[in-house]
């Protein structure tokens, strides 16, 4: 059998097959359906918050409306 860049295979004392694993950063675009599927993200931390994140512009209004909130001393 062909020897595959980022796949190990383990096998029981008996010689049958029972896990492998798979690098996903090598195979990324060939398990990323399959991982989705089963509700396991391959996307960093960074790129889901980022997602969540809201852009510049909203940031801003939301930080100038609560600076206008503040009970400011006059």
């Amino acid at each position: 059998m062909a020897r595959i860049a980022g796949l190990v295979a383990k096998k029981n004392i008996k010689g049958e097959l029972t896990h492998i694993t798979i690098d996903v950063k090598k195979h990324k675009d060939a398990i990323a359906p399959f991982l989705e599927q089963m509700g396991v993200s391959t996307k960093t931390a960074f790129q889901i918050d980022r997602e969540k994140g809201v852009n510049l512009d909203e940031f801003r209004k939301r930080m100038h409306k609560h600076i206008d909130n503040l009970p400011w001393k006059k």
